[in-house]
């Protein structure tokens, strides 16, 4: 049996939407592509260590957020996540082949 992985998108993909996204937003810092599995692809602001440990982290929580949203919304399916708190916040963005995650500061 073979299976197939989706294909990653090129690094001038993500170049491109880390520009994107930090010219509509000047308050983010870093940025996270994480697999569906829950390992970074990419990362710019952070350090590859820092990166995997965000992506562990926030990995068990889009999980279980969407075993929530199953739940109480029956039928719902994931779009954005935001946690704000007193020093930045965490803005998370399930697609079809990555996550995206933003950190910002207040």
């Amino acid at each position: 049996m073979c299976y197939h992985m989706p294909a990653m998108p090129k690094r001038e993909v993500f170049e491109r939407i880390i520009q994107n996204i930090t010219n509509k937003f000047p308050d983010i810092y870093a940025a996270l592509f994480i697999s569906p599995e829950g390992f970074p692809i990419n990362t710019w602001g952070v350090s590859l260590e820092r990166a995997e440990e965000i992506s562990a982290l926030l990995s068990s929580l889009i999980g279980k957020t969407k075993e929530i949203i199953r739940q109480v919304k029956e039928g719902g399916e994931l779009q954005f996540i935001q946690i704000q708190t007193n020093v930045g916040g965490i803005r998370i963005a399930p697609q079809e082949e990555f996550i995206l995650v933003t950190l910002t500061k207040s």
